[in-house]
């Protein structure tokens, strides 16, 4: 499902709310205007607990420690786990329009696709050690997880959100999350730290795969600024949504 061309951005607003508000305000904007896709590459320079759309937070993060570290809990308008986020976290947001073929093979094959072709790309550049898909959307080496992702589908287009650990401080994932109320077969029961690792790449080695995996060689799309402001007055800096189970 390579686009034949994509936009691309590095556009990274003040605040996780703005970030968040961001994606789901181009989502709606590509949705809506049937435009190519987009790839967007952001990180976040403090730390904060990003829930999946679903996640209950009791069931997923040390409440206790967030609020007294005073780590923001948000949450995500794509599904999954519950994430931590902060430096050394290479994040993408990819919107792709979704074909007749994906509405046939669904998000869990769909997402299979898209994550096979990362891993191409990464292979490709450093073979050993290699890198698998494992559970519904992971990416792993030698079993341990450095990559989770999710996705939100509208009509005509899906925005796929991923992680990439490349330089995080792993310690600080079992002080604010607890074990997932949901874990993937293969990770046998495995605390964070020894599920978790960083892939060593650096940053600019993976701006460099993401944006020749995708084609992501047009400008910068209008950013919808007025939408970005309504989801954070309206959602991603309310209680009602963030803490809503």
């Amino acid at each position: 499902m390579l686009p034949s061309n994509c936009h691309y951005t590095e556009t990274i607003l003040p605040t996780p709310a703005e970030n968040l508000a961001l994606d789901e305000s181009l989502l709606y904007q590509i949705n809506e205007q049937d435009s190519a896709g987009c790839l967007r590459i952001w990180e976040v320079d403090q730390y904060t607990v990003i829930l999946g759309s679903s996640n209950q937070v009791a069931a997923n993060v040390n409440l206790s420690a967030c609020r007294q570290d005073q780590i923001p809990i948000l949450r995500r308008c794509t599904g999954g786990g519950t994430v931590l986020l902060g430096p050394g976290c290479f994040i993408y947001s990819l919107f792709l329009r979704i074909t007749a073929d994906q509405h046939l093979i669904g998000i869990e094959a769909t997402t299979r696709e898209i994550l096979e072709q990362i891993c191409v790309s990464l292979n490709k550049r450093k073979p050993n050690p290699k890198i698998e898909v494992q559970g519904i959307s992971d990416l792993t080496v030698q079993g341990q997880k450095f990559s989770g992702n999710s996705q939100r589908w509208l009509t005509t287009t899906l925005l796929h959100h991923g992680t990439i650990l490349y330089d995080f401080d792993l310690d600080r994932i079992p002080r604010y999350l607890i074990s997932p109320e949901r874990e993937p077969e293969y990770r046998s029961g495995r605390d964070h730290l020894e599920f978790v690792i960083n892939y060593p790449h650096s940053l600019p080695e993976l701006k460099e795969a993401f944006i020749e995996t995708w084609n992501a060689t047009a400008p910068e799309p209008e950013l919808p600024l007025d939408k970005i402001n309504q989801l954070v007055v309206e959602k991603y800096a309310t209680e009602k949504w963030n803490l809503r189970r």
